[in-house]
């Protein structure tokens, strides 16, 4: 029997990758839209012949009436819970709306119609947590680093706790395309990497043993794909897709100074650094975005996948500096980083 797959948050990067990758594999899909009625691939290109509900997880019952709700309960055999508020910035209102009321209402469907989930959350639910963190492990008593953080967390905790059967995919920070480092939206870290490569911040605080543990958007499609093919197997666990290795800081300034044009940081030491030691201009770019993501450039978790491994057999390709100079040079044929035209002579 074919099953039957609703995709919260078909719209989005990897839901519309989701979408895409169900389909190719003989399901039939549903996916639930809001502001944006469009189911794209990583690629760009359309997804087709699936069906389209529109709603709000913010609201209950979805915005449906009464006998939509009961029809969509009746019409799928799983969800796939890929809707969320990825900002990292501190915890607001539509972070708790989207990432915590949202889950709790999609629980209640799931419970209404007796369906099964499987809930993207990430890797960082683990908050400033350092050296190993292992798929087992939530609540830790650690601290957060924004709001994306927290409210993912707060989500997990309702997904286990819940009557529903459930399954828990926790990607880590996600990347283009591996093979060709394509990415459809510059979400994530994209936007301190632009602003590193075009030098409007040129000195940023981080320790030298710090890592970021990013991964290619193909190789988490595809994970979450077979934990909903084979949820049955997957069902009661969580598995990290994460890199094999996490990428060194230092992986920064290595590869962009390999492109013409481009800038790239210094490293200080956190307890060395101030704000007012830098220029005006950098200031206010520091200021404005890229003070969010300085906490991550002084920590090291160790994200373990040794469930996922043993599940699917497979592990993420290395994430090395070819792959990163792939992301770069992607973003400059894009136009998402433009570099300095030459000074002439």
């Amino acid at each position: 029997m074919t099953k039957r797959v609703l995709v919260t948050g078909a719209a989005g990067l990897l839901g519309g990758e989701i979408c895409g990758l169900l389909q190719e594999s003989g399901c039939t899909v549903t996916g639930l839209l809001n502001r944006h009625p469009e189911v794209m691939r990583n690629d760009g290109t359309p997804v087709e012949d699936i069906a389209r509900v529109r709603g709000d997880i913010t609201k209950p019952q979805l915005g449906l009436g009464q006998d939509d709700y009961d029809r969509l309960c009746a019409d799928i055999d799983l969800v796939v819970h890929c809707a969320a508020v990825t900002d990292f910035t501190a915890e607001t209102d539509l972070h708790r709306a989207v990432n915590i009321d949202g889950t709790q209402n999609i629980l209640t469907l799931c419970e209404a119609g007796g369906l099964p989930l499987l809930h993207v959350s990430t890797a960082y639910v683990a908050g400033d947590r350092q050296g190993t963190i292992l798929e087992s492990e939530l609540d830790e008593g650690q601290d957060f680093t924004n709001g994306y953080e927290s409210t993912k967390f707060e989500a997990e905790k309702r997904v286990r706790a819940s009557s529903v059967r459930w399954a828990i995919a926790r990607p880590s920070i996600v990347l283009g395309d591996y093979g060709t480092g394509r990415i459809r939206s510059f979400d994530t870290i994209y936007p301190i990497l632009k602003v590193f490569a075009e030098g409007w911040v040129r000195t940023m605080p981080a320790l030298p043993d710090a890592t970021l543990d990013l991964v290619p958007i193909d190789y988490v499609c595809r994970g979450v794909v077979e934990m909903a093919e084979r949820f049955d197997e997957a069902e009661g666990k969580t598995f990290h897709l994460c890199a094999s290795e996490p990428t060194p800081m230092r992986a920064f300034p290595k590869t962009l100074s390999q492109f013409e044009g481009l800038s790239f940081p210094e490293w200080v030491a956190p307890e060395t650094f101030t704000i007012e030691a830098l220029r005006p201009s950098e200031r206010r770019f520091f200021q404005r975005g890229a003070e969010v993501y300085a906490r991550y450039f002084s920590r090291n978790p160790r994200f373990h996948d040794t469930g996922f491994r043993k599940f699917s057999g497979r592990h993420c390709p290395p994430t090395d500096e070819d792959w990163w100079a792939r992301i770069v040079q992607y973003t400059l044929e894009a136009g998402f980083i433009k570099p300095r035209a030459k000074k002439r002579a």
